[in-house]
């Protein structure tokens, strides 16, 4: 299946919009941080497709984090308003980790005057 609904041009492969809707989904702000995007923290894990649409996995910095039902609503709606169908999947296991931080979400924590963990 396409991410993208009404197909894709010719030229261009299906992982493109599964490229496309990552790079939408992981510019959601974190809703406590606004500072990083939820991409710069690594919680989007994986972006499939499936007849029903995209489904993004999602595992929030931790399991009681009171921002995650906002975050995946942010994410569902961003992806929503490019034109997919979106279903957004919590998934505890492996547990987040301050390793999944990327270079970008360190230095922009820095930035902020939050001294980031290290990797």
């Amino acid at each position: 299946m396409v991410a993208a609904q009404g197909g894709h041009p010719p030229d261009r492969h299906p992982a493109d919009g599964l490229e496309a809707v990552r790079m939408i989904a992981e510019a959601v702000p974190d809703p406590e941080l606004v500072v990083v995007t939820v991409g710069d923290l690594g919680i989007v894990r994986d972006i499939r497709t499936d007849a029903a649409g995209v489904e993004i996995d999602v595992t929030p910095t931790y399991s009681a984090c009171p921002a995650t039902l906002a975050i995946e609503l942010a994410i569902e709606t961003a992806v929503a308003a490019a034109g997919h169908e979106v279903r957004v999947r919590r998934v505890l296991d492996p547990a987040w980790t301050t390793d999944w931080i990327t270079a970008q979400g360190r230095a922009r924590l820095k930035a902020a005057g939050i001294a980031p963990p290290a990797p």
